[in-house]
């Protein structure tokens, strides 16, 4: 059944440790191109760190006239959206707000492990796709850092983490792309990385997801658009990208970029700061789209998608 812009899931800031700050204003556009059939766009109205304004979103046909279009939310998550058209080729665009965000590690580290996941959690404990979390290889990996429940679980979150980062190897590709024009997100999943002992950058976010759901934390990917790098300091042209985030019971999502913490944390403690993990301050340089990577347009070889993301305002 589709959605009223009035149904959107309402603001969801975390709670500490977890903070957010420095608001960006984004307008957001994708020129999507389809072979055959369009089968939808992906959409987060609503996240710890993003909002969509769902009055800007709109559908444009090659002329710039508007096209009806209906909002669903996914089956397996309601504060996803999956907007359809009947249009084989289209424009989408949107506003977004993103904030940078803060972990405030000394907290972080004393919050324990609760004697139940919540519902709406339980979903991002199980396998999903090119998340091969049940495979005996995560269980291992899992196994060779010791009983994760000995920590906490920011403390055992940062330990699976590093571990991968340290045993796979990334070649710092999220999408595809002709000619500055994207063709999806590269990504073969978690399995195939750990068996080749390396992959795409988006690859290594799901071999990290799959550890961590495998050792019982609540993980998800986040898939994207950015115009920064991996620093978030150079602009880019805009494309897809993916980073993690997993849950810290009682405060929300803490993001992670293993991109960002690849040979920076190695020899650090378990306790202090790691650079892309918890605070990022370049977050606000991302608007997320999808938890999952069943991103319908954007994760197809028969389809394009011409990004565009321009500043509108820093209120902060």
């Amino acid at each position: 059944m589709a959605v009223g812009m009035s149904d959107k899931p309402k603001d969801d800031p975390p709670s500490l440790p977890l903070e957010r700050e420095t608001l960006h204003i984004y307008s957001m556009r994708a020129h999507v191109n389809n072979k055959t059939h369009s089968i939808g766009w992906p959409l987060l109205p609503q996240t710890n760190w993003s909002e969509v304004d769902v009055a800007t979103l709109q559908f444009l046909d090659g002329n710039g006239a508007k096209i009806p279009f209906e909002v669903e939310p996914v089956a397996t998550n309601e504060k996803q959206w999956h907007a359809t058209v009947s249009a084989k080729s289209y424009s989408v665009q949107w506003t977004a707000r993103a904030y940078s965000s803060i972990v405030h590690e000394a907290q972080a580290v004393e919050i324990a492990w609760p004697d139940a996941w919540s519902d709406d959690l339980l979903l991002y404990l199980q396998p999903s796709r090119f998340i091969e979390s049940g495979d005996e290889i995560f269980a291992k990996a899992v196994e060779d850092n010791g009983d994760p429940k000995s920590v906490s679980i920011h403390i055992a979150a940062k330990v699976l983490i590093r571990y991968c980062l340290q045993n796979i190897q990334s070649n710092g590709r999220y999408s595809q792309s002709v000619k500055n024009v994207t063709t999806g997100i590269d990504v073969k999943g978690a399995r195939y990385a750990v068996k080749q002992g390396k992959g795409s950058a988006s690859d290594i976010v799901c071999v990290c997801i799959a550890t961590l759901r495998n050792a019982g934390i609540p993980a998800r990917p986040v898939v994207g658009i950015t115009n920064a790098d991996s620093v978030g300091t150079k602009l880019i042209d805009p494309q897809f990208i993916v980073w993690g985030e997993y849950a810290l019971p009682g405060a929300g999502w803490v993001p992670f970029f293993p991109e960002r913490m690849r040979g920076t944390v190695d020899n650090l403690s378990r306790t202090e700061s790691w650079q892309g993990l918890g605070t990022l301050p370049w977050l606000n340089r991302r608007i997320p789209i999808a938890w999952n990577f069943d991103c319908f347009d954007v994760d197809r070889t028969t389809a394009t998608q011409n990004l565009e993301m321009n500043l509108v305002s820093s209120p902060n």
